[in-house]
């Protein structure tokens, strides 16, 4: 069997692109044939929109225009993160409803607001978090490794709901890239390295495709190693 990820005609909306492997998605994307918008930061070839994701009327309105502008939506990427590391005897209202919103929060109404077009393209959903939100992270993490595993959970329970109307979603929870962050607060996994943002493509470009035809609630972990036990 040959593995042809070819999105030519797809129509795309990733956000996060301020991140890298946001960014790396919506360029790989963009290679294979998609039609593709982005949210976070420009990248060549796609559409660029503005505004916050910080609550659910912005999201609605990203969402909104991101279909204006596409004509649908086949393939719905969130990939947009915060990351605020505190103490956990520290964290502040303030503290935890950034980490919420600047990922979980963002990705739920997107996906929200997304899903009736997804419903009429039978699309599915990526969604990029930590693998924090598997089994923690170095002290610090708390607020950003509990919103990690929100989106783990929401995953599955998009998966339950949306399966049988033909939506799928999937998770993938990524292990520390090389130069965020995450690496510098971190031992190198089993693997003797940093991943980077090209480490993730190919397992969101798979997770995206028609050979994932059958994958729902999926929990992909691409880390290194790490969950294994390191």
């Amino acid at each position: 069997m040959t593995i042809d990820l070819n999105f030519a005609g797809k129509r795309i909306l990733v956000t996060g692109t301020d991140q890298p492997i946001g960014a790396a998605a919506a360029a790989a994307f963009l290679d294979h044939g998609a039609t593709v918008a982005v949210h976070g930061a420009a990248v060549v070839g796609a559409s660029l929109l503005t505004g916050s994701l910080y609550s659910a009327e912005s999201c609605q309105a990203l969402v909104q225009t991101a279909l204006d502008g596409l004509g649908g939506l086949d393939i719905l990427v969130n990939a947009a993160d915060y990351r605020g590391d505190k103490p956990f005897e520290q964290v502040t209202p303030e503290d935890w409803d950034k980490a919420l919103d600047g990922s979980f929060t963002a990705s739920l109404f997107c996906t929200q607001y997304a899903l009736p077009a997804l419903q009429a393209s039978k699309g599915n959903i990526v969604n990029i978090t930590s693998s924090y939100g598997q089994m923690g992270g170095p002290d610090g993490s708390s607020a950003y490794a509990a919103a990690s595993a929100s989106i783990v959970n929401m995953t599955r329970m998009q998966a339950l709901r949306f399966g049988a109307e033909g939506v799928r979603s999937n998770c993938l929870c990524a292990g520390p890239i090389e130069g965020s962050t995450a690496a510098e607060a971190t031992e190198l996994p089993p693997i003797g390295r940093y991943g980077t943002a090209q480490d993730m493509v190919g397992s969101i470009l798979f997770m995206a495709s028609e050979h994932a035809s059958f994958m729902t609630g999926a929990i992909i972990v691409n880390d290194g190693g790490r969950y294994s036990g390191a």
